[in-house]
């Protein structure tokens, strides 16, 4: 009868997620339906479902096998239907003829994403070890109800029987044949490091980025061959039981003309749910969505998210969204404009009254410094600079992390038609418009300027403490240096700006009186104690945006609440 049950069940569950594709979906096949006791197969599964259905690329079909453990003899899917196969399931062995037809599948071409605890499945199936190249756990103990123990050893993990492990130590890939099975140090945030910047599949990460919670698999056991490590992780030792390695958690392998991507990633606990954090951190979704189209076509043409991690601060989509408040529409509802005064060179219609000796003043602009338009769906704030003047916040902010996206136009205006394009963002924005060069309030700068970004000015009166050297006639944010107290400009440590007409992302982290500033992921200034001009802490103020005699774009403009700074962003910038 449970064969019966068994062979409905498969079929009822092989059906399309979704309704509507286009002609050049992907046919991508789930199979799930069982994992050892320590998982929930239903959390991940539906976590999966929903990162493939939200990609908008693939036809998906499911099959849930034998939650009850129920026979397997009826488990037979026509590979060779489907693109890529992403397997979610650690559970009994299939039949003979189904493994045989899944080898062939795979080594004539077929793609297979492989999901956490799937590395843990088939222990004693040698093809399967040389397709996913490592794996974990896999005894029979762990189930419930128990696997056949036909043929599995009484040991609960893989060891130094079933191959090498493979890890990064100093920079190079080691493969390691010393005794030692499989283990995962306690969930945990850990930081992970690219180690392939070419693939398609990692194109565009960070070298280094904050993973959110998730169980780092160490010490994975198996042949090891025809692999390529596209990340590494490494757990804190403080938190115990710890490999001192950086182990792979992202990898491919070939096998014949397949392409197989083992994410290690998207552990759900028995009592978790679809929603758990390391279902939904957007790096585990980011190798879900682009693992698959690469190891259905070689390629991937999605490109990678904005809301992808630093090294600093992990990316979570569950709280993500209602975490940050956007601060740029079509409309500018935000925002209100102050005009300083034009440069001689500056020409009006001649129905517009201009005095050349003072500003231009409140919401009025009569050339169109700034406006919106839309590109590629998204809102883009246009500046020509060619009135220095300010974008200003309609509310005052305390406690944040703000971050834009810059990059700049081709124009530039008297008086800096030969200098450094420039702009800048102000923060701590306070008292009357005007007060620095009759344009923009007393306030502390994060530079935008070209070479220069992320350097610190204060204007109009402030203070703060800043480590800082003197490097011939500049001075330099150093942080082997003491504090000192600063007023005017000061470099930055590092220049990681991108070149003219490229995307450069601006993060200002701002808590009470101490701010950090980061240019595309690398922190380039830090300050504390910032006071104005009267000596009083500094901690809230507006926003402005600078008009500053250069064509200059910005988008992505949003804003979240802190109550700290990131720990490993606080111990980077010795704050």
């Amino acid at each position: 009868m449970k064969k019966v049950i068994a062979g409905i069940l498969c079929l009822l569950c092989l059906f399309p997620i979704g309704h509507a594709y286009a002609a050049s979906s992907i046919d991508a096949l789930l199979i799930t339906g069982r994992s050892n006791k320590f998982h929930n197969w239903q959390a991940t599964s539906a976590a999966i479902e929903q990162h493939l259905r939200d990609a908008g690329i693939f036809k998906l079909s499911k099959i849930v096998t034998s939650p009850g453990g129920e026979s397997l003899d009826n488990f037979a899917p026509n590979w060779s239907d489907y693109d890529v196969v992403i397997l979610d399931y650690e559970g009994e062995e299939w039949p003979s003829t189904t493994k045989a037809a899944f080898v062939k599948y795979i080594k004539n071409g077929g793609g297979l994403v492989l999901i956490h605890a799937s590395d843990n499945s088939f222990p004693n199936w040698q093809e399967y070890n040389e397709i996913i190249g490592l794996g974990g756990w896999g005894g029979a103990n762990l189930h419930s109800p128990p696997l056949s123990t036909k043929g599995t050893p009484k040991g609960s993990n893989r060891d130094e029987r079933w191959g090498p492990r493979i890890y990064f130590k100093h920079g190079q890939l080691v493969r390691d044949h010393s005794p030692g099975g499989t283990f995962h140090p306690p969930s945990q945030d850990f930081l992970a490091t690219t180690r392939n910047f070419t693939h398609p599949i990692t194109k565009g990460m960070p070298e280094n980025w904050l993973l959110s919670k998730d169980e780092l698999y160490s010490r994975l056991r198996g042949p090891a061959k025809n692999i390529e490590v596209l990340v590494t992780g490494k757990a804190n030792p403080a938190i115990g039981r710890t490999s001192p390695y950086h182990e792979p958690i992202l990898f491919t392998v070939r096998y014949g003309k397949g392409r197989v991507v083992h994410n290690t990633l998207g552990h759900a606990g028995a009592r978790d749910t679809a929603k758990a954090e390391s279902l939904n951190s957007v790096p585990f979704i980011t190798f879900v969505q682009r693992g698959t189209e690469w190891a259905a076509s070689g390629e991937v043409t999605q490109a990678l998210p904005d809301d992808f991690p630093t090294a600093y601060t992990k990316s979570n989509r569950i709280t993500a969204l209602s975490e940050w408040t956007k601060l740029l529409d079509s409309d500018l509802t935000d925002w209100e404009i102050f005009m300083g005064v034009p440069d001689k060179s500056v020409k009006f219609n001649g129905n517009t009254a201009i005095d050349y000796d003072k500003p231009i003043g409140l919401n009025n602009d009569p050339k169109g410094v700034f406006s919106t338009h839309q590109e590629n769906g998204e809102i883009i704030l246009h500046i020509t600079g060619e009135i220095f003047a300010g974008l200003t916040s309609k509310q005052s902010f305390k406690n944040y992390h703000l971050q834009l996206k810059m990059r700049w136009g081709d124009k530039k205006w008297p008086p800096r038609l030969n200098k450094k394009r420039d702009s800048g963002v102000l923060y701590h924005a306070h008292g009357e418009h005007g007060a620095f060069w009759d344009v923009w309030k007393s306030s502390l700068e994060y530079q935008v300027q070209e070479s220069d970004m992320g350097d610190f000015i204060t204007l109009a009166g402030p203070t703060a403490d800043v480590r800082l050297s003197k490097k011939e006639n500049r001075h330099v944010f150093d942080l082997n240096s003491q504090f000192q107290t600063w007023e005017g400009y000061l470099h930055a440590q590092v220049e990681a700006d991108r070149p003219l007409g490229k995307w450069n992302t601006l993060d200002i982290y701002v808590l009470e009186d101490q701010a950090i500033h980061m240019v595309n992921g690398r922190i380039v200034m830090a300050l504390k104690n910032a006071r104005d001009k009267h000596g009083n802490p500094l901690t809230e103020g507006q926003l402005q945006i600078q008009s500053e005699a250069a064509e200059v774009e910005y988008k992505d403009i949003r804003i979240r609440n802190i109550d700290a700074f990131p720990p490993l962003l606080k111990l980077r910038a010795k704050l």
